[in-house]
């Protein structure tokens, strides 16, 4: 059996893998776990097929940036004054090393959260993960399987419209922004038919099949390659290093009146376990991926 192509992998693993450093994102403030948290992630990221990772990382890292800039002006905590710059109110001009150290950890926290989420959708395929959702809610699965679709659909109706529309010499490219606006407000009268056409046909499809009556068929799972049972296995024993972490108390930290030592040996264990599962988990399954020269070739059972 040849092994899947990355980004249409098992949904279960990421899934578990991404909760789990989630979880551990919102409920610890220790810098050093929620740098190895942010880094870890955007590794995860940027290794998933076809590169996502670039654009959401520099939109993660703007996030990160502008949490991280206003969070010293917004908290006014603080004994270790750095220094003070007029502001105006009702922002706090002091800056002081206790805040800054909340700020980086906001920050963080921001950055590997917006890298998770991306690499969760980055690696795994929707169209698995919609169907581990309908056995749950069959019509909410439904209905987010047909506006996933729709989205790129009418986006392809719409350049194809506009085409056409040039071609019979509406200018869609000149003038101002409103001119433009007005030269193409005519054209949403056929998208939308175009768009409740197709509507109309996947009705038609889902009731020659037989949707809604008697029992559901599904298609057979593969079994999960070795990158899949490696991250499963990876994202178990996160998960069970931060329930650790929770009940021992390792995830906490203290920004006033005083920091917290930010290295022990609690949070250097639990840094250093939070890299070994988001790396490996993404050389993993970066290894296990299918060589291009096999994306045509169909699964054999």
């Amino acid at each position: 059996m040849s092994a899947p192509v990355a980004g249409d992998r098992a949904p279960l693993p990421i899934i578990l893998l991404v909760v789990a450093a989630g979880v551990l994102a919102f409920t610890t403030d220790q810098p050093l776990v929620l740098a190895a948290l942010a880094i870890g992630a955007i590794v995860l990221l940027r290794l998933a097929p076809g590169s996502p990772g670039r654009f959401v990382v520099v939109a993660a890292v703007v996030s990160a940036l502008g949490v991280f800039l206003l969070t010293p002006l917004l908290s006014g905590q603080g004994d270790l004054v750095l220094f003070d710059i007029p502001v105006p109110p009702p922002l706090t001009g002091e800056i002081t090393a206790e805040e800054l150290v909340a700020s980086a950890v906001a920050a963080m926290r921001v950055l590997a959260t917006i890298a998770l989420t991306a690499a969760l959708f980055a690696w795994a395929d929707p169209d698995r993960m919609l169907a581990g959702l309908s056995r749950v809610a069959p019509r909410s699965a439904l209905v987010s399987a047909l506006a996933a679709r729709l989205v790129p659909t009418m986006r392809s109706d719409a350049r194809a419209i506009a085409e056409t529309a040039r071609l019979r010499g509406v200018a869609l490219t000149t003038g101002s922004r409103m001119q433009r606006a007005r030269a193409a407000a005519p054209l949403a009268l056929p998208l939308v038919g175009s768009a409740l056409e197709r509507g109309l046909d996947a009705a038609e499809a889902m009731a020659a099949r037989g949707y809604g009556e008697g029992r559901r068929t599904r298609l057979p799972e593969r079994p999960r390659d070795m990158g899949e049972r490696i991250t499963l296995l990876l994202a178990v024993l996160l998960a069970a290093a931060v329930a650790w972490a929770i009940v021992a108390g390792a995830a906490g930290f203290a920004f006033y009146p005083v920091l917290d030592p930010v290295v022990t040996w609690q949070s250097v264990a639990l840094a250093a376990g939070v890299l070994v599962a988001l790396v490996g988990a993404a050389a993993a399954l970066k290894h296990a991926a299918r060589p291009p020269s096999d994306l045509g070739r169909p699964y054999s059972p």
